[in-house]
């Protein structure tokens, strides 16, 4: 019986170099097994001729597990050609493999995990599978990146407005986002669930759960789990990356995008456990997420506080209201945003909470008339958060007063006064019926 082994290579050599055929796979295992047994066999044998058999058998192993490995990344590819996460619902309904399709290539991947081992062959099956596969998640992904992008494109700007003169700096305001918050109505507000990234997130998140799924019902449990890190990590990269611009985006907008960046920050939150369950966060990509979390909660800090400190002082030289007596661009836009931004009150009682009641106004001097005194409760964030409402209402009315002392014709004040105060007054009215 030993003797036979010595033939296997040359009964075995025409099965194994012609390839395996797809509709009837076993027939080509067995040959691999054949070959595997006959190696085993020979090892025992200290013989030269048993040794250049030996040979022989590895190079057919080697060519026939090349050519299961090449099926298996024909099978994957099938596939694998990106598809619009956007049009399932949820992780169940994201298509993967036909049922029969992803027997064959578990039975497949298991196989050649095992036989990889036994003969000490390198075949990189987590690298091929990943291979292809992350070509797959980064095109389904790729238009919510080119979304993001395309928005940061279409809504920045920077230098002078449109019609803006050129005054001195110490006379006009160097930061042409709040002299647009100042000095142009918005009427384009962000409705909550709308930011490209936010979707981004919500399907990266689905992409991931359907991939993670798909991993373990394909690859064999011992490299389950490396197999989707590695097939995860460049889309998640790419995710990070475009957070990184969109914040930056968010750095130098207008304050009427806060309602954008609240969102994000929200869904950010909210997936945060799910990006860490999923991919058992290594610490460079831990990294990354944390400081997204970080930089926009610090700009959403600021930007409450750069906005009552706005209204406080909003007159400069391009600030000036004009002298028609409507209501102003400033009053008009802040209350329009703090009618949004009650939409956030959860997340943003957890946001003020931390900073502390009366925050927005350290390191200000504001009018005492201006500012209301404590939270009724300092330990409690909606508490803070409705001081902090409180401060603006009273800062608009404030302001109000001082642009009816900016109409050079003592009318055009009376109406100015009118108008924007009754603005005020029916928008507080409004949120008071809404049960905000």
């Amino acid at each position: 019986d030993t003797l036979l082994f010595f033939n296997v290579a040359k009964d075995e050599a025409d099965t194994i170099r012609s390839g395996p055929d797809e509709n009837e796979l076993l027939p080509y295992l067995d040959s691999i097994n054949r070959l595997k047994d006959a190696s085993d066999a020979l090892k025992q044998l200290d013989l030269d001729s048993a040794s250049q058999s030996r040979q022989e058998i590895y190079e057919l192993l080697r060519i026939g597990l090349g050519n299961l490995s090449q099926l298996f990344s024909q099978w994957l590819k099938q596939h694998s050609g990106g598809i619009d996460p956007a049009a399932y619902h949820s992780v169940a309904d994201v298509p993967t493999f036909p049922t029969d399709t992803e027997k064959l290539l578990s039975m497949l991947a298991t196989y050649l995990n095992l036989v990889n081992d036994e003969v000490s062959y390198d075949l990189k099956l987590t690298k091929t599978y990943a291979g292809i596969r992350t070509r797959h998640l980064q095109k389904s992904l790729a238009q919510f990146g080119d979304m993001s992008n395309g928005y940061i494109r279409t809504n920045s700007f920077d230098g002078q407005l449109p019609g803006q003169n050129r005054y001195s700096e110490a006379a006009s305001r160097s930061n042409p986002s709040e002299v647009r918050f100042c000095t142009i109505r918005n009427e384009h507000w962000y409705e909550p669930g709308t930011s490209p990234f936010a979707q981004y997130t919500l399907n990266i998140v689905k992409l991931f759960q359907a991939e993670r799924d798909l991993v373990r019902r394909i690859m064999p449990t011992v490299i389950s789990q490396e197999t989707f890190l590695t097939t995860a990590d460049r889309p998640f990269e790419t995710y990070i990356g475009t957070g990184e611009k969109m914040v930056s985006f968010f750095l130098s907008s207008p304050l009427y995008e806060v309602l954008q960046a609240l969102d994000v920050y929200g869904y950010l939150l909210e997936n945060d456990s799910v990006f860490d369950s999923l991919l058992s966060l290594r610490q460079r990509q831990h990294n990354g997420m944390a400081k997204l979390l970080s930089r926009l909660q610090l700009h959403l800090s600021k930007s409450f506080t750069a906005l009552i400190n706005l209204i406080r002082s909003p007159f400069k030289d391009d600030t000036v209201p004009k002298q028609t007596g409507g209501v102003h661009e400033l009053v008009y836009n802040t209350l329009t945003f703090l009618a949004y931004v009650i939409i956030y009150k959860d997340l943003l009682t957890n946001l003020f909470l931390p900073l502390g009641d009366g925050h927005w106004n350290q390191g200000s001097l504001p009018d005492a008339s201006n500012v209301s005194q404590y939270a009724s409760d300092p330990s409690d964030g909606l508490s803070i958060f409705q001081h902090y409402l409180r401060d603006v209402v009273e800062a608009l009315s404030h302001m109000i007063e001082q642009g009816g002392k900016q109409m050079k014709r003592p009318a055009l004040q009376f109406v100015f006064l009118i108008n924007n105060h009754n603005y005020l007054a029916r928008a507080l009215r409004d949120a008071m019926y809404a049960g905000d």
